[in-house]
């Protein structure tokens, strides 16, 4: 007997950079005469619970059908976060019944289709619409970071997790691979991220996808992982950001050095004075990223943080940004001490100029 899901969901995930910050109290007023929201929150079990240094704002969107794999009804919500990211959550139900392998196509027609994105986008573009009013520093940045997590609640042909991962291609599903038999070592590398809190319950969590099995259809560790998502958006945003200001430094200071005509105009006060501002504003972010999150009671959904903060590469984002922080830092450094040293040569132009205009007139009546 071949496994079947007989009750679960998949949770299509899109996450946006809309702005520097969101005000979410404020943003809450704006969203109160359409769409209700409310402020999310993780259940309260002592052993699992989770704060949210700043819960997010939860808006329920309403449902929309999808073309996929013959029409599919998704269920459409939307977090707002005070960290300036918006994520789109389209909930499809898993038909009742289906054969894994039929599973597994299914999930390659999801990562296909162009779809939920198109979807996901005119809803963040409604959202951002209403909400603008209460965000600081608003962008229009045209990254999205995409993430599946398949739930299942009810197996057949299985006697629990641990049998499903024997009996189960899970990895296949996780890559959305129906076409290609994986290899022994793809396989196994996916398998290592197996996470367990109870017999009945099981995480596997991979970079671009997560399967989770929950009996009592518990949403808090795809919650968690949804959190870290957010969290990666705002690293690659801070990446870009770094990248296109450290280009447009070195551009600039070439292109300063290049215009030596006019000696006496000082071109790197502005250029250091932003790459100062800049700094501050990529620690402010590293700092928050380190404060975000803490728990309380029994570590499980720490644990589930940790183990997505390692799939995304949390560490390396970080080395990364940090790395180009102290490049910055370098040449704020470097522009003072251009910008000290002309104000050195203008201070000294300057004194020869007076001791030039007292020396001239003796000469001159010296040699009448």
């Amino acid at each position: 007997m071949g496994v079947t899901v007989n009750k679960g969901a998949i949770l299509v995930h899109r996450v946006y950079d809309v702005a520097g910050e969101i005000d979410l109290a404020a943003a809450e007023k704006l969203l109160a005469a359409g769409a209700p929201s409310s402020r999310f929150s993780l259940r309260t079990d002592t052993r699992r619970a989770i704060i949210i240094k700043e819960a997010p704002l939860q808006v329920p969107l309403g449902r929309e059908d999808l073309k996929i794999n013959g029409g599919l009804t998704a269920e459409v919500s939307a977090k707002l976060w005070d960290y300036g990211v918006i994520s789109v959550t389209l909930e499809l139900p898993i038909p009742p019944g289906i054969e894994w392998a039929e599973l597994v196509r299914l999930a390659d027609a999801l990562e296909e289709s162009d779809e939920p994105d198109a979807l996901a986008q005119r809803h963040r573009d409604a959202l951002k619409s209403i909400v603008t009013p209460a965000m600081k520093q608003a962008s229009d940045w045209g990254v999205a970071e995409d993430y599946i997590t398949y739930i299942i609640n009810e197996a057949g042909g299985v006697t629990g997790p641990l049998d499903l991962l024997e009996k189960a291609d899970v990895p296949s599903l996780l890559l959305a691979e129906s076409k290609e038999k994986l290899s022994r070592n793809s396989a196994d590398f996916i398998m290592e991220n197996v996470l367990q809190y109870a017999q009945g319950d099981l995480a596997v969590i991979d970079w671009n996808s997560a399967l989770l099995v929950e009996p009592q259809d518990q949403r808090d560790v795809a919650d968690v992982i949804e959190f870290s998502l957010t969290h990666l958006m705002e690293f690659r945003y801070y990446d870009d950001k770094l990248n296109a200001k450290l280009d447009l430094l070195y551009d600039t200071i070439e292109g300063k050095r290049e215009n030596t005509w006019n000696f006496f105009r000082n071109f790197y006060a502005d250029i250091a004075e932003e790459a100062s501002r800049q700094y501050i504003e990529f620690s402010e972010f590293l700092e928050r990223i380190e404060n975000s999150l803490k728990t309380v009671g029994d570590p499980y959904l720490a644990t589930v943080f940790r183990a997505s903060s390692h799939q995304f590469r949390f560490d390396d984002w970080r080395k990364n940004i940090s790395r180009k922080m102290d490049n910055l830092a370098q040449i704020t450094q470097m522009l003072q001490v251009e910008v000290n040293s002309r104000r050195g040569h203008l201070l000294e132009t300057i004194i020869i100029l007076l001791i030039a205009i007292e020396i001239i007139p003796v000469f001159y009546d010296a040699f009448r």
